[in-house]
């Protein structure tokens, strides 16, 4: 009898999540779960690995129950089987530009659970005393750096989304007034700025993300560009000497990060049994709490959706902390479309044959060429 009531008593969720703090994730469920007899297995993928996973699950099953990822994956809500989000599950402080970023195609495809999601300009206080304001200033001290042996910069230089903020500062965008828009002088400019970096030996082109972080940990890197993401693994590694800065500007323009939300999605809910269904919603609701929302800020400094939290932790912030603010408030909203999913896909093929001899005018075209191929083929499936 024992077992039986067990079984019955204890019930299971499977959620699949990318962001790279644990601690976030983990909170969360922690939390619930003291609430609710329940089992939430938990699987983490590499931030570069999750979405073809989810695509590959929608295609040959084995989709989980609850998904957490970054807001712009909603434009691939149809090929993804995420299910609708009804209006009346959302609290209503949430931010509205946070709720905006799950929005796609006239209807909700996820519930922001936390915003920020853009990058940050990192230093070693033990080899920087002042952080660089600009490029010019950086790579004016680069040889310092390079005579011991240490990188002057990191980041996951392969990695597109860390190109959005030099083609910013050349003003560009890979989506203008809603068409993708990447066959332009200022992605030319852009392409041969960020590739001299790398030619400069200022960057290391072929290191990754896990290889960036390390370094930049163990003293190899004296800047890191890297994502608020990482910051609370930052502080707990380095300590004091984690120095928080605005990305540099170029030629005197600001660099402009991407920002969006990462969303609690729910892949076929429709599909799932009833007390499943309630379980999901529960949780979907959780999240958003006020005292969880506080509570998530507080443990990983990543930043709440509520509006009035984030105003008031806003007002309050001094040291990193402000820092944080202020390069959120200089980012740009990724959008949340099919189109931005597909410039993701164009950019990175037009870039790769750049670094294979193609010329960043021809670069440019290219991207622009697969882009406008793929956009025809989705308008015939």
């Amino acid at each position: 009898m024992f077992f039986s009531v067990a079984s019955k008593a204890e019930q299971n969720l499977t959620l699949w999540y990318s962001h790279q703090d644990n601690s976030f994730i983990n909170l969360l469920v922690d939390e619930f779960k003291k609430e609710n007899n329940i089992n939430i297995s938990l699987v983490q993928f590499d931030p570069e690995k999750i979405k073809a996973e989810i695509l590959l699950g929608a295609q040959y099953g084995g989709l989980p129950d609850l998904v957490i990822f970054p807001s712009d994956f909603v434009g691939l809500h149809r090929l993804m089987k995420l299910s609708r989000i009804p209006e009346d599950w959302f609290l209503s402080d949430i931010s509205p530009s946070a709720k905006s970023t799950a929005f796609a195609d006239r209807k909700y495809w996820g519930i922001p659970v936390i915003q920020g999601n853009n990058l940050l300009l990192y230093y070693n206080k033990k080899l920087v005393s002042k952080p660089a304001r600009s490029w010019e200033s950086l790579l004016a001290s680069k040889q310092q750096y390079i005579d011991k042996n240490i990188l002057p910069i990191g980041w996951n230089y392969q990695d597109m989304y860390y190109f959005i903020p030099f083609l910013s500062a050349f003003n560009g965008w890979p989506i203008t007034d809603n068409q993708i828009s990447l066959n332009t002088p200022e992605m030319v400019a852009a392409l041969k700025y960020y590739r001299d970096l790398a030619k400069q030996k200022v960057v290391d082109e072929q290191c990754h993300y896990t290889c960036s972080q390390a370094d930049f940990v163990q003293g190899k890197e004296a800047y890191a560009i890297n994502g608020d993401w990482a910051y609370q693994d930052l502080k707990n590694t380095m300590g004091e000497n984690l120095g928080v800065a605005l990305l540099p500007t170029i030629n005197g323009s600001q660099m402009r990060s991407m920002k969006s939300t990462f969303v609690l999605s729910l892949p076929n809910y429709s599909s799932r049994p009833k007390q499943e269904k309630k379980l999901i919603e529960k949780f979907a609701k959780f999240v958003q709490r006020p005292s969880i929302q506080t509570l998530v800020y507080e443990k990983t400094r990543l930043l709440p959706v509520s509006e009035h939290l984030l105003g008031e932790y806003k007002k309050q912030a001094k040291g990193n902390d402000k820092v944080l603010f202020e390069q959120f408030e200089l980012s740009k909203p990724m959008p949340s479309s099919i189109k931005m999913a597909i410039a993701w896909q164009a950019i990175a093929i037009g870039f790769k044959r750049y670094e294979d001899g193609l010329s960043a005018e021809e670069s440019a075209e290219y991207m622009q060429h697969i882009a406008t191929q793929q956009m025809r083929r989705l308008k015939n499936e």
